[in-house]
């Protein structure tokens, strides 16, 4: 039997969360990437590149050790060229269960100021657990995959990371609050730039 069979329910959950990432904004066209780890199994199902979060299902899923090889790909796709930092959060945080990557636009400006989302809520200041802002590096590269994973290191509370003109990465326990997180994330980062917007406007 397949994994992708075995595991339908968390192959239909991980396309909910995917499409959940899309319908709120968190990405456009094919960005982002979502992947979720197998339980009791050292591999993950993750999406494949190309796809955009809006179309995902279990079909178009793969099934990746955590070494990267393909263990299934019914659709014939390749998968996320983000695959390498996913499932170097599993190797390093064995508690880690779910990996989500989006773009959300307020997220991404202060990424490319290289500053943390600004804390302007008390769920935020309770609840958001930011590392240091990654670098810049191309998409899919070794050079973002280490970086992040250095950031990670570093930081062994956090679970959001904003990633230098790239967006966010963020991850937990399960798709739930790693989706949950990203896009409390993204809501802080609206409403501070909204706040940072008013107080110009104010001393003007």
């Amino acid at each position: 039997m397949s994994i992708l069979a075995d595991f339908r329910t968390l192959a239909e959950e991980l396309s909910r969360y995917s499409r959940l990432c899309y319908e709120r904004r968190l990405v456009g066209a094919a960005g982002g990437n979502v992947s979720v780890r197998v339980p009791g199994r050292e591999m993950a199902l993750i999406t494949a590149t190309g796809v955009s979060l809006r179309e995902v299902a279990p079909e178009n899923l793969l099934v990746v050790d955590l070494q990267g090889g393909v263990v299934e790909n019914p659709s014939g796709l390749r998968p996320s060229k983000e695959t390498g930092f996913h499932l170097g959060i599993y190797r390093t945080r064995a508690e880690v269960r779910a990996v989500v990557h989006v773009h959300p636009t307020y997220a991404t400006v202060y990424s490319n100021l290289q500053t943390p989302i600004p804390l302007v809520t008390v769920s935020a200041e309770n609840k958001l657990r930011q590392g240091a802002v990654v670098r810049a590096a191309a998409g899919g590269s070794d050079a973002l995959e280490g970086m992040l994973l250095a950031a990670i290191g570093a930081a062994p509370t956090a679970n959001v990371f904003l990633m230098e003109r790239h967006g966010l990465t963020a991850f937990g326990p399960g798709l739930c609050q790693a989706f949950d997180d990203a896009e409390l994330a993204e809501d802080t980062a609206k409403m501070a730039f909204l706040v940072g917007l008013c107080g110009s406007c104010a001393e003007a």
